[in-house]
């Protein structure tokens, strides 16, 4: 396959160089929309069949989170599967939950350079009393962490 465009070809050296490549997409505040990233390549390495999503955080912490968190399943030799929930990844003893993204045709990125929808995991981060964006006492969290 031949790959026209400079930016995909950017991004699969990068896949080729790291294993995976974090996409990230900008919100618009004045639209209501937040930024998310997720990270394309993971599911084509030989032990992954998936991809990883994470909403509603800076730049610079979305590419964080989404470099760590593959290594932190495979540290511990998990799989992702909805509800599970990850520890030593946040600061202060806080936890992620995963759960499968509802559409993730959307991140396009993967479909232009794989022509393929992989499974695609979000890592959900809680509030300040750990409560999560799905919780039921979770009224205003899903402004802020958009479910995917």
């Amino acid at each position: 396959m031949t790959i026209r465009s400079p930016y995909l070809r950017r991004v699969t050296e990068i896949i080729m160089q790291h294993g995976h490549a974090v996409q990230y997409v900008h919100g618009d505040l004045d639209a209501g929309t937040r930024p998310f990233a997720y990270t394309v390549g993971l599911h084509a390495q030989d032990n992954r069949g998936y991809e990883l999503a994470v909403s509603g955080l800076d730049a610079e912490t979305l590419h964080g989170l989404l470099n760590t968190l593959p290594h932190t399943l495979a540290d511990h030799s998990l799989e992702p599967v909805d509800g599970l929930e990850l520890d030593g990844v946040l600061k202060d003893g806080l936890l992620l939950r995963l759960r499968p993204v509802s559409r993730p045709e959307r991140l396009a990125i993967i479909a232009a350079l794989y022509d393929v929808t992989p499974p695609v995991w979000q890592a959900l981060w809680p509030d300040q009393h750990g409560r999560f964006p799905n919780d039921d006492q979770m009224a205003q969290l899903w402004r802020a962490q958009p479910l995917l």
